[in-house]
């Protein structure tokens, strides 16, 4: 029954979906700056990507990041009083660095997976390709005009 079950599970619950997005919001840095729609354009892109990247894996992996993400939300319960989706900002980065260091491998696999993909496909994304490329073509004062 539960080999059944890890064959045909769906893509990730909205749920997951949104834990997994506030982790990627989190993880991906704030470089280049771009505007606030271009941001949430890559971050939903970055986001399906790393979704379907897991919902792609075979059952015997997909079904323990499903748990784990579901864990890494409400566990967060015992620390925080609330699940990690429910926290602000800083304390879900606070968070989220304390899995990223854990003792515990699977912790810290868990976030690997996630900071490695969404890291490529963030990178990779073509707005911020095309942003990286126009801040190339800035012109770099000269160290005189800077101290100037």
């Amino acid at each position: 029954m539960l080999r059944l079950f890890v064959q045909t599970m769906p893509d990730l619950a909205p749920t997951l979906r949104h834990v997994l997005g506030d982790v990627i919001e989190r993880i991906v840095p704030s470089y280049p700056v771009m505007d606030a729609d271009t941001q949430r354009t890559v971050h939903a892109d970055v986001t399906r990507y790393v979704a379907s990247q897991i919902a792609g894996m075979p059952g015997f992996l997909r079904l323990p990041y499903f748990l784990a993400l579901f864990g890494f939300n409400w566990l967060s319960v015992l620390r925080n009083g609330r699940p990690f989706r429910s926290l602000p900002v800083d304390r879900q980065a606070s968070y989220l660095a304390l899995w990223n260091d854990a003792p515990i491998g699977p912790m810290r696999d868990f976030v690997k997976l996630i900071r490695s993909s969404a890291l490529l496909v963030y990178f990779d994304h073509p707005l911020v390709m095309r942003q990286l490329e126009a801040e190339r073509r800035l012109p770099v004062p000269s160290r005189d005009a800077a101290n100037g």
